[in-house]
């Protein structure tokens, strides 16, 4: 069993910070997901094509943006406020959905929610890999994974709960996101940040002609295959 200086080297007070704000931002983030449907379809009288077309568009923004952020980070060696301006940005577009009187308003809220979860994931992580020692990094994202996955399953709960026992309307439950919002906010607020005096270790190549003919023809398979996939949310 680990010492108490063994445990101390890596459970910082940073990480602890860093962990709660995933948990808060993921209980943000989950509330939407079971009663967003729903809320298309029966409220707004959009089609369930347009359930998927609405998450699709979401998801691939945030997977976008997630590069281009990690690399402005790296240029600018600050990862503090870029995560702070995706967790706020993500937090006050959020409750935009309750808003909406048509779909393409939710989906105007839903891509700059995405836009936030992107722009913060890369910097977030960074921050956590310099809170910790490296040969204790693996404990440090274990509890952020932790208060991620805790946050995934807290949020549809808690939205359930508010529906089904309070029954309170969706565009509440929707204005209600705000509150982990901003906590998950408030949380990299007092991350105290050091300027990154570090590079890489090793630098990728990605020059286009390295990669063989069977790699992209498996690229092309796989982008077919997800284009066709359906959306978790339809």
């Amino acid at each position: 069993m680990p010492d108490a200086r063994t445990r101390s080297s890596w459970l910082s007070r940073d990480v602890i910070l860093l962990s709660l704000c995933s948990l808060f931002g993921d209980i943000s983030t989950e509330m939407l997901y079971p009663i967003l449907p729903i809320f298309l379809t029966g409220v707004l009288g959009a089609s369930g094509s347009v359930v998927g077309l609405v998450d699709g568009i979401a998801q691939a923004t945030q997977n976008i943006v997630q590069g281009l952020s990690g690399s402005l980070s790296d240029r600018m060696q600050r990862r503090k406020p870029i995560a702070l301006a995706g967790y706020l940005v993500s937090a006050l577009s959020k409750p935009l959905t309750g808003l909406a009187v048509t779909w393409p308003m939710v989906l105007g809220a839903r891509f700059l929610d995405r836009i936030g979860a992107g722009t913060r994931s890369a910097p977030r992580d960074a921050l956590i890999a310099a809170a910790a020692p490296e040969e204790h990094r693996g404990k440090a994202f274990g509890l952020e994974g932790i208060g991620d996955n805790l946050g995934a399953f807290l949020g549809p709960l808690i939205a359930v709960l508010l529906l089904g026992a309070f029954r309170l309307d969706m565009r509440v439950i929707f204005y209600l996101t705000v509150i982990p919002g901003l906590l998950a906010f408030a949380m990299v607020l007092f991350v105290r940040e050091e300027r990154a005096d570090f590079a890489a270790k090793a630098k990728a190549d990605m020059s286009f002609g390295r990669f063989s003919r069977a790699y992209w023809k498996y690229l092309l398979a796989t982008g077919l295959f997800c284009i066709g996939n359906s959306t978790t949310l339809s």
